[in-house]
């Protein structure tokens, strides 16, 4: 395993479960199309409707695909700084970007990773709509290279699994979780103990699905598909380390799972009529 950070935003309930299991899984770490998991960085440019962003990440997504198709994606991977002081160094990236939510993590040695200098997408090229109006730098990032005359600033992105050490990060995504969702508490000790146990049991991921010709739909759901494991579930019965009995017993033999929809959207993707036809997309506001 290899120690890196990373900021979890426990105060958004899908990063609070995935925080309290303990184990964080990128979106394709099981999938491939035509499933289609995508990373919570691209599920709140949905969300927020950032048009410009969107378009940017696509044009950097297809040069990896052209270019670097063996390296992980931006738009399903998992963001991680390699020491501390990167991850200090990014304060000014957003409110979530707070020390109260950097965690340190392990991540697992079978997770695909590649390395890059974050400085190339901030100091990247923008018109005055936020939208790329060069791309010939993007090629330097994929390849890993400094940008000049900067402190480089390393991320990682990783296809794979990592756990979260400590647990003071984790006690808090429970905290939050126990207000928001106090009757989903018996799903979610066995959500942890699962991951505990190897099993992806309970976790929290984003999907977009295709509705319609013209419909997308950003949706987030527990992986349930051990649920009829039997021998993940001869594990689970088996299992003597610590459990909370007292959550356990919440709802009796019926398990509540949790609502995330009040956090999804359904979604259209437009192309634009400028010469550089940059995608913008439109949220149906009453799906929200």
């Amino acid at each position: 395993m290899k120690k890196v950070y990373a900021y979890l935003d426990i105060d958004h309930p899908i990063v609070a479960w995935g925080a309290y299991r303990g184990v964080l899984i990128s979106s394709n770490a099981e999938q491939s199309p035509p499933n289609c998991p995508v990373s919570m960085m691209l599920a709140g440019i949905v969300l927020y409707q950032n048009n410009a962003r969107l378009s940017n990440e696509l044009i950097i997504e297809k040069w990896r695909q052209d270019n670097f198709p063996d390296l992980p994606s931006r738009l399903t991977g998992m963001y991680f700084f390699e020491t501390k002081r990167d991850a200090e160094l990014v304060n000014d990236w957003g409110e979530h970007f707070s020390p109260e939510y950097l965690a340190e993590i392990e991540l697992y040695s079978t997770s695909k990773v590649s390395k890059h200098d974050s400085n190339w997408i901030t100091f990247a090229p923008l018109d005055e709509k936020g939208r790329l109006t060069d791309t010939s730098w993007i090629n330097k990032y994929w390849l890993g290279l400094e940008y000049p005359k900067k402190i480089p600033v390393w991320e990682l992105i990783a296809h794979g699994r990592a756990a979260i050490c400590g647990t003071a990060l984790r006690e808090q995504a429970y905290r939050n979780l126990v207000k928001e969702f106090p009757e989903t508490v018996a799903i979610l000790e066995v959500s942890r103990v699962a991951a505990t146990l190897g099993s992806d049991l309970g976790q929290s991921s984003a999907w977009i699905t295709k509705k319609e010709d013209d419909l997308l739909e950003l949706s987030f759901y527990l992986d349930m598909r051990d649920a009829d494991n039997s021998e993940f579930l001869e594990r689970l019965s088996l299992y003597r380390g610590p459990k909370n009995y007292e959550d356990l017993a919440v709802g009796g033999d019926m398990f509540a799972v949790p609502d995330f929809r009040p956090y999804s959207c359904t979604f259209s993707v437009t192309m634009g009529l400028s010469k550089d036809e940059n995608l913008s997309m439109h949220i149906n506001e009453t799906e929200i």
